[in-house]
């Protein structure tokens, strides 16, 4: 894998637009950042007062198959829905996607955890607004995801005509989970999906622990205080630096990614709070800036593991050969 420059991605909050033509909107979008980022994200805008737009996974799925070479990595506030229901949405994205999906886990505290709570109202299963209950919660959730991934093996489906079956039985598995607010017996509706494991991406904030994105593949840092050394790269997820483009002008920008480009991160995410203002600078000015300093690579090819360097992980219910 090419490391001649940092990777690009744009992160986009779904409740940023909401005009009656969002579809088309993001469709453009899609299509104007496509030869420039290796992936965008878009962030779940879930129980936000004033607006919280489309649900962000049902529009990734949408925008997959008019998304060409670009990945998408799609958020959830796992704490507050069904992990079942999440995993077998992001299993439908990697497939549409052709193996370009992820999942960007949204972790939700203090005001944001309490609009989200009185929007679900009140189930049983889902966490108390506490700090260490919500995280043990997105914790157990991302587990579920995880297991559920796994829970068909990889030739589950024979469709065997002889014999009349789609599916082998005995490849599929039940994942049994039992926490202390929800179980989860499995398996999945879905077929493991073509990664294996799609990204599990997190955002770090730089007054949290590292034991907050513990779980991620990938892990967005925020804020202006971390480095390489002291997010302990040895033991952590590929990392990836978050600039706001309000960050200056794009001369600031640009020495801000030449200076995070000598701390070891995999690439930078450009985010984009207002996408329809933002996006023609983006694309006029900034970009071309980055890549004339050799700050930033083309986007690869091939599966979204592929792009990160990772390989397709063993099935954890995979029986012997």
């Amino acid at each position: 894998m090419s490391r001649d420059g940092l990777q690009l991605a744009i992160g986009l909050d779904v409740a940023s637009y909401s005009g009656n033509d969002a579809p088309a909107f993001w469709s453009k979008l899609v299509s104007d950042v496509g030869e420039i980022a290796e992936f965008i994200t878009l962030e779940d805008g879930f129980a936000k007062p004033a607006r919280d737009g489309l649900d962000a996974i049902i529009l990734a799925n949408w925008l997959a198959p008019r998304s060409g070479n670009l990945a998408i990595i799609a958020g959830a506030p796992v704490s507050f829905l069904e992990p079942f229901h999440v995993s077998t949405a992001i299993a439908t994205l990697d497939y549409v996607s052709e193996g370009k999906a992820g999942l960007l886990v949204q972790q939700f505290q203090g005001a944001r955890a309490l609009d989200a709570l009185q929007a679900i109202g009140s189930l049983k299963g889902f966490p108390d607004n506490d700090v260490s209950a919500l995280q043990d919660d997105t914790r157990d959730a991302v587990d579920v995801i995880r297991r559920l991934w796994d829970s068909w093996e990889d030739d589950a489906v024979i469709r065997d005509k002889q014999s009349h079956r789609f599916l082998d039985g005995s490849k599929l598995h039940y994942v049994d989970f039992k926490g202390p607010r929800f179980n989860v017996l499995g398996p999945s509706i879905t077929p493991r999906p073509p990664q294996g494991q799609p990204i599990v991406a997190a955002t770090h904030r730089s007054a949290q622990e590292r034991s907050h994105t513990s779980f991620a593949d990938v892990v967005f840092l925020e804020g202006e205080n971390h480095s390489v050394e002291s997010f302990e790269q040895g033991k952590a997820p590929l990392s990836i630096a978050d600039i706001p483009v309000t960050y200056g002008s794009v001369s600031e920008i640009v020495e801000r990614v030449r200076t995070l480009s000598g701390t070891g991160i995999f690439g930078i995410r450009l985010i984009l709070d207002d996408p329809e203002s933002q996006i023609p600078s983006v694309l006029e000015d900034l970009v071309p800036a980055l890549k004339s300093a050799s700050l930033i690579r083309p986007p690869l090819k091939g599966s979204l593991r592929d792009r990160f360097g990772l390989t397709v992980p063993t099935n954890r219910y995979g029986t012997a050969a």
